[in-house]
């Protein structure tokens, strides 16, 4: 699990940003303040291992995520042609408890590691050949370091993107799987449900069956009785077509004419069971065409996914979502600890803070003006309306 990332000269962070992690992690806040820059530095560090296999060159656009050129991920590089963007990540791995790593722009203009640091050993060494002393005195360059080591460590990470796909008629069978099977959109959603596979994932109960079971289940209880089923499966059929069931109406209908609630959560929910205990999950605005009761209930099933090992990162707007991890915790004090819940709130001039929650769940540097908005907006109706 990653316990502490430091980001510095990273997109909207100039100097050194610190975030103490823990197995679920909330970032809130205004618009435009550097919640995605979070999960972009990570996901920026797992794609380039997995589209290039070492982590020597940043691969900014890939299928995780596209951010442009090298310089565009850069603080302010145009007045520093120097600059270095600098990665330090803490974790409680026994041989990986730190790593720091420094990018910066190389004549390709892309990003070329510039120096690495392992458990405070120094990967990068100044060379020293007799034989080419003239080129080679004073340069730096990278030994052997644990590369499998690291690979392993960035390679288990699921991203559900903020820009999923609304309801669609169909799918076209095939196996499309990239970084997450269910596809940073979703887009192959219908495709892994098809498959039926047996999951170990103990998110719901202690008998878990089938995937689609399994999601079922999830679907049932924060939808409000629903769940859904899969036609096209036959070898002779090339489309997969899924039918919601509405169960206090007893009718199927075809999933383009359900509404986006369901086919946003869906993609959640069956990434959230595909998930394994030492896997990473990224999930961007979960609380999207969700009403109130679907968010709540939809953050239980993300504080299960927690307590079982799985180390979760959501960003959010929603207080329902913040408020519903409170009331977990507060639920659940054997298995799961106000410690193991991190959030962060993202504020005027880039300015970060951490939200101090207690024991008794409650949350000491509560923001104001940011989730106290209804508030503000019932007592302005009141004043205007009752009291005119």
């Amino acid at each position: 699990m990653i316990t502490k990332l430091s980001l510095e000269k990273f997109k909207c962070f100039d100097k050194k940003q610190d975030f103490q992690l823990s197995k679920l992690n909330l970032f809130t806040g205004l618009n435009g303040r550097g919640k995605s820059t979070v999960f972009q530095s990570l996901l920026l560090l797992s794609q380039s291992l997995i589209e290039k296999d070492n982590i020597e060159e940043l691969f900014v656009n890939g299928n995780f995520i596209q951010l442009g050129l090298f310089e565009d991920i850069v603080f302010s590089l145009g007045e520093n042609k120097n600059q270095i963007v600098k990665f330090y990540i803490n974790t409680d791995e026994e041989y990986l408890q730190a790593i720091e790593l420094g990018y910066k722009e190389s004549s390709e203009r892309i990003g070329k590691i510039s120096y690495m640091k392992i458990n405070e050993i120094d990967y990068f060494q100044t060379s020293t050949s007799i034989q080419h002393t003239e080129k080679t005195t004073g340069e730096r360059r990278l030994s052997a370091y644990p590369k499998e080591t690291i690979n392993n460590f960035f390679k288990d990470y699921y991203f559900i993107s903020a820009d999923r796909l609304g309801p669609t008629l169909y799918e076209e069978k095939g196996n499309k799987y990239d970084f997450n099977p269910v596809g940073i959109l979703g887009e192959h959603r219908l495709n892994v449900l098809a498959e039926d596979r047996a999951t170990n994932n103990l998110l719901f109960d202690e008998d878990a069956g089938t995937l689609l079971e399994e999601v079922n289940k999830w679907l049932d209880y924060i939808m409000d009785g629903v769940s859904l089923e899969i036609q096209g499966v036959e070898k002779e059929i090339s489309v997969l077509y899924l039918l919601l069931n509405n169960h206090q109406n007893k009718i199927k209908i075809k999933a383009v004419n359900s509404g986006y609630g369901y086919s946003y959560i869906l993609s959640i929910i069956i990434t959230a069971l595909l998930a394994e205990k030492g896997n990473v999950v990224f999930i961007e605005n979960p609380e999207a065409h969700l009403h109130p009761r679907a968010q709540a209930r939809l953050t239980e099933m993300l504080c299960k996914l927690a307590m079982i090992g799985v180390q979760v990162f959501v960003e959010t707007h929603s207080e329902h979502i913040i408020n519903g991890t409170r009331l977990f915790y507060l639920k659940h004090k054997a298995d799961f600890s106000y410690k193991d819940v991190s959030m962060y709130f993202f504020g005027e001039d880039f300015n970060v803070e951490k939200l101090e929650m207690d024991s008794d769940a409650q949350i000491s540097n509560w923001p104001t003006g940011f989730f106290d908005q209804q508030e503000i907006d019932l007592a302005e109706i009141l004043n205007l309306g009752l009291f005119k």
